[in-house]
């Protein structure tokens, strides 16, 4: 006899059996998707344009221009920061989303929870630029860049389970694409505990983005090359 909970855990874990209609619903959501992600991904760029300094708003003439610009370049510089990592963070997502052939709701979910952490990254940035210096802010920050970032190794871990990717990709390629979504969260979470130091600390951690990335980037480069000539030996026998 099957225990309830046995059953209901199969019931749970049991996929659903895929059809026609099912791949079809999946590849127009994976397109409307898309499209929502992209035009969110284009306000928060735009967002983070209207934090830096603007004389009509923060009340400043010609002769304060120079005085503004550094008496808070550390702010303004948090801004460039997040302007550089969510482009980043909008390439990796068209690097996922160029390798799907469907979606389904629970990816489509993971995909958008990434952009709401990203746009709460955003919202302390503001914070940031009107409070400076708060240890929290700068904590947040770190948080929310780390949390997206390891969301999007999720949903592309999930893709890969659940049969969302396309056959285009090998499976070195499929492995590479982990590595190349790692540098981002993880330099954001070694940048948390940095900010005990001070928004001067905090900000330059942001620069271990190019020894890990650059390394990262090698790394990914050695696999391919390295499934590439494999390939090659199999079919020059």
């Amino acid at each position: 006899m099957i225990q309830p909970k046995k059953a209901l855990k199969n019931i749970i874990g049991k996929k659903q059996e895929e059809t026609d209609a099912t791949r079809e619903r999946g590849e127009k959501q994976l397109f409307r998707l898309s499209v929502i992600i992209d035009v969110l991904y284009a306000l928060m760029i735009y967002k983070l344009f209207t934090l830096m300094p603007n004389p009509e708003i923060d009340g400043f003439g010609r002769e304060q221009l120079v005085q503004v610009l550094t008496k808070s370049y550390l702010n303004y510089t948090v801004i460039l920061i997040g302007l550089v990592l969510v482009i980043l963070y909008w390439g990796l997502s068209n690097t996922q989303f160029g390798n799907l052939k469907r979606t389904n709701s629970f990816h489509a979910t993971l995909s958008i929870l990434q952009v709401f952490t990203l746009m709460l990254y955003i919202y302390f940035v503001r914070l940031d630029a009107e409070f400076e210096g708060e240890r929290f802010l700068m904590q947040m920050q770190s948080l929310f860049l780390a949390a997206a970032g390891f969301l999007s190794v999720w949903s592309w871990h999930y893709a890969l389970k659940n049969d969302l990717v396309s056959d285009a990709p090998t499976q070195i390629e499929k492995e590479a694409l982990y590595i190349k979504l790692i540098p981002e969260p993880l330099v954001s979470a070694i940048t948390f505990p940095l900010a005990f130091f001070g928004p001067l600390v905090w900000t330059l951690g942001f620069l271990l983005l190019i020894p890990v990335g650059w390394g990262l980037k090698k790394y990914r480069h050695r696999l391919v090359f390295l499934d590439a000539a494999k390939n090659k030996t199999d079919t020059n026998p």
